[in-house]
C-alpha cells in the first residue's frame, strides 16, 4: 500500500464512520419533508449536528485510548492524538450548535420557552441528561484549553469525561428522534457509544486493573550530569519487541513519582534483551527522577511509532538531532544496515551538553556509512539548511528525518522545503502526546 494511503486511511475510516448516519437519515424521509420552511430546515440541521457530534465523540473516546491497533491503522500515535484533537474540536463545535439550532422554533413562541428548553431539570429528563452533557463539556474544554494547572490534576479532570458521556449517551437513548424511530439508526450510535464507553472507563477507570503491560525492573541508573540520566531495564516477565526508533508509555512503581505514564524514545538497539532511556529534566515528572534506584519496577506500555529509518524507501538519510532528541536516533544507530548512507547531526549548545557524543563516536568509527557532524551553537551559531546542505553534499536524494524541540523541527523544515526539500522527504514525530 502506497506511504500517502498508509498515512490517511485513518483519517478517511473517520470521516466516512461520521458520514454514515447522516447518509442513514436522509433515507428515512424525503428531502422535502426535511427542508420545507425554516423552522425544519433548523431543525434537520440541529438533528444533523446532534448525530455527527455524538458519532465524533464517541470516536474520539476511541482516538484517546492508546490501543495498539491504532497506531499501526494511523500509522503513528502522534498522528492518533493529532487527530484526537481535530476530532474532539469538530465534536464540541457540532454538539454545542446541536441544541442552538434545535432551539430556533422555541424563539418563534417566546424567549421563555427558549429558555426552558436550554436549562435542565425543567421537563423531560432526556432532555435534561443532553444539557447536563452539554454543560458539563464545556467546563472540561475551558479546563483543557485556559486552567494552567498541573499535568496530573488536568490528567484527573480529563477522566471525567467519560461521565460526561455517559449523560450524552442517556439523552440519545432516551430522546424521542430519528434514532429512536430507526432501529439501523440506534443500533448503530448506541453501539459506537458502548464500543467508545468501554475503552474510555478502561483508560479513565480500570487500566490499572486490566493493563497489559511489560514489566521491568530497572538494573542500572546512568547520571551523565545533573539533569540527564540513562536508565536501564530488564524484563520480569516478557520482552518487549520494538523497532528501533520507537517509543514507549513509561510510570515506575515503588518511587515517588505520579502514577501516570510519560512517553520516552527507546535508546537502545533492539537487538538486546534490555531496554534503555535516556531521559532529561523537563518539568515536575522528569524532575523527581532521582528519586528512582535499582530494583524498581516500570511498567511499560508499548511500543509506539512510525519515525523510523526503515520506514522510508530512501537509503541515503540525513538524521537531524536537537539536544535530547538524539535519543531515538541512538537506537537506530546501532541497528544500521549497511545498505544505508547516513549523516547525523547532533546538535546541542556544546560538547558537554551532548551527553550521548561518545556512544556515536564508537558507531561510527566502527560504520564506514554512518557519519556524525556533532554541532555546537556556542562555537558555530544555530544550524541551517544551507550548512546541512554543504556538509552532505546536496540535498536532493536524501530522505531527512528530524527529532528535538518543536521550535528546532519546525524552523529547520521550513529552512530544508525553501531549498527544494519535498514535504513528504522530511520525517519528524512529536511527542505532543495525552
Amino acid at each position: 500500500m502506497p506511504l500517502t494511503i498508509r498515512k490517511n486511511i485513518g483519517w478517511l475510516t473517520v470521516v466516512i464512520l461520521c458520514l454514515l448516519p447522516i447518509v442513514r437519515r436522509f433515507f428515512l424521509l424525503p428531502l422535502n419533508t426535511r427542508f420545507f420552511d425554516l423552522n425544519s430546515v433548523m431543525t434537520s440541521l440541529g438533528q444533523i449536528a446532534g448525530l455527527s457530534g455524538m458519532t465524533l465523540f464517541s470516536l474520539n473516546l476511541i482516538l484517546a485510548s492508546r490501543l495498539k491497533f491504532l497506531d499501526g491503522f494511523f500509522y503513528g500515535l502522534n498522528r492518533v492524538y493529532t487527530y484526537h484533537r481535530a476530532v474532539g474540536a469538530i465534536a464540541f463545535s457540532l454538539l454545542l450548535f446541536h441544541p442552538l439550532f434545535l432551539v430556533f422554533k422555541y424563539l418563534g413562541l417566546s424567549l421563555r420557552s427558549a429558555a426552558l428548553f436550554l436549562l435542565p431539570f425543567t421537563g423531560n429528563p432526556a432532555v435534561t441528561y443532553g444539557i447536563i452533557a452539554l454543560l458539563s463539556l464545556i467546563i472540561l474544554i475551558v479546563i483543557t484549553f485556559y486552567a494552567k494547572i498541573k499535568y496530573n490534576y488536568w490528567k484527573i479532570s480529563h477522566k471525567f469525561m467519560t461521565l460526561v458521556f455517559i449523560f450524552a449517551l442517556l439523552h440519545v437513548i432516551f430522546i424521542s428522534s430519528d434514532i429512536s424511530r430507526d432501529l439501523i439508526l440506534r443500533a448503530y450510535i448506541i453501539v459506537l457509544g458502548l464500543v467508545g464507553l468501554a475503552v474510555a472507563s478502561n483508560r479513565a477507570w480500570l487500566y490499572n486493573i486490566f493493563h497489559n503491560d511489560f514489566i521491568y525492573k530497572i538494573i542500572n541508573l546512568n547520571w551523565f550530569n545533573k539533569n540527564v540520566v540513562e536508565i536501564e531495564l530488564e524484563p520480569i516477565n516478557r520482552t518487549m519487541p520494538f523497532q528501533s526508533g520507537q517509543f514507549a508509555f513509561l510510570r515506575f512503581k515503588g518511587a515517588s513519582l505520579s502514577a501516570e505514564s510519560h512517553p520516552f524514545s527507546m535508546s537502545a538497539a533492539p537487538s538486546g534483551r534490555n531496554l534503555k532511556f535516556v531521559i532529561k529534566s523537563l518539568g515536575d515528572y522528569t524532575d523527581r527522577l532521582a528519586s528512582l534506584r535499582a530494583g524498581d519496577s516500570g511498567l511499560i506500555h508499548g511500543p509506539f511509532g512510525k519515525f523510523s529509518f526503515k520506514n522510508i524507501s530512501g537509503r541515503k538519510q540525513i538524521w537531524l538531532a536537537g539536544g535530547i532528541g538524539i535519543t531515538p536516533f541512538l537506537s537506530m544507530a546501532g541497528d544500521l544496515a549497511d545498505d544505508y548512507k547516513v549523516d547525523l547531526y547532533y546538535c546541542t549548545k556544546d560538547r558537554a551538553e551532548a551527553v550521548l557524543i561518545e556512544e556515536l563516536e564508537k558507531t561510527a568509527a566502527a560504520n564506514s556509512n554512518f557519519r556524525l557532524i556533532p554541532w555546537f551553537s556556542a562555537e558555530r551559531g544555530r544550524i541551517s539548511g544551507e550548512k546541512i546542505a554543504e556538509l552532505s553534499q546536496g540535498l536532493n536524494d536524501k530522505e531527512i528525518l528530524l527529532c528535538g524541540p518543536l521550535v528546532f523541527m519546525k524552523s529547520l523544515r521550513e529552512q530544508l522545503m525553501k531549498l527544494g526539500v519535498a514535504k513528504d522527504k522530511i520525517h519528524w514525530e512529536k511527542f505532543d502526546l495525552i
